[in-house]
């Protein structure tokens, strides 16, 4: 193993990685347009075949932190110093940047100007404080741009993601407060902290919420709820 090897190996792991994951993702995208569809179950077969297997294949939102995007971005960039192209890496990063948005486009998710939406999980993984190419805040900043008024909480990022958040001038509040101030909850991240959430947790009694659950964590309380307009990724909206 020379250093050259190494290096990449070590790029190249990750990238197949985020590979794996962004497949899923399109997988949960064609599911929602295929009547019966439901990305876990299709998922759940494919990952039953040894040459695939079952991690990193839950169609959901994208990657983040500061390793896998990182990574994409230097197995492309040594593809073209060496005089060659890395177009898979080059795809995978493209798609994975565009698809807070495209998931909030497919879904349906509008906001009225000033509406309130709570964004909960703004770790780029469950129980992380790091925001680094969070998916979660991602969304949270379309949608302030969109012209929300986005209140987010994560567990551990009281803290921490203040001063980043108010330049988007998404607000930081405890989970309860997002929960009975927001017209639309988006679930970004599957923290256990939002797997225990009731329906009774929502503001329901202030007329119907839209709940986005990007990881389908909350399906069997909410699907059928009569007050609550629940949107997972990845299942069909035929």
């Amino acid at each position: 193993m020379t250093i050259e090897n190494a290096e990449l190996a070590k790029i190249s792991l990750n990238s197949y990685v985020t590979m794996k994951i962004t497949f899923a993702n399109m997988l949960a995208d064609l599911c929602e347009r295929v009547p019966g569809g439901d990305v876990d179950i299709v998922t759940a077969a494919i990952g039953l075949d040894k040459r695939i297997g079952q991690k990193y294949l839950t169609g959901a939102l994208g990657y983040g932190g500061p390793c896998f995007p990182r990574d994409n971005l230097a197995f492309d960039y040594f593809a073209r110093s060496v005089g060659t192209k890395a177009e898979l890496a080059q795809t995978v990063d493209r798609l994975n940047r565009v698809l807070p948005e495209a998931v909030l486009a497919r879904l349906g998710v509008t906001v009225a100007p000033g509406e309130t939406v709570a964004v909960l999980g703004l770790g780029y993984k469950p129980q992380s404080h790091i925001t680094e190419a969070s998916q979660g805040l991602m969304l949270a900043r379309v949608l302030a741009r969109q012209g929300a008024r986005v209140i987010a909480h994560d567990p551990l990022l009281e803290k921490f993601a203040a001063n980043e958040l108010n330049d988007d001038n998404i607000v930081l509040k405890s989970l309860n407060d997002c929960l009975q101030e927001a017209s639309t909850v988006v679930i970004a991240n599957p923290d256990p902290a939002y797997a225990s959430l009731e329906a009774s947790d929502f503001a329901i009694t202030n007329g119907p919420v839209t709940v986005v659950d990007c990881w389908r964590m909350l399906a069997p309380k909410l699907s059928q709820h009569p007050k609550i307009v629940y949107s997972p990724i990845g299942r069909s909206r035929k």
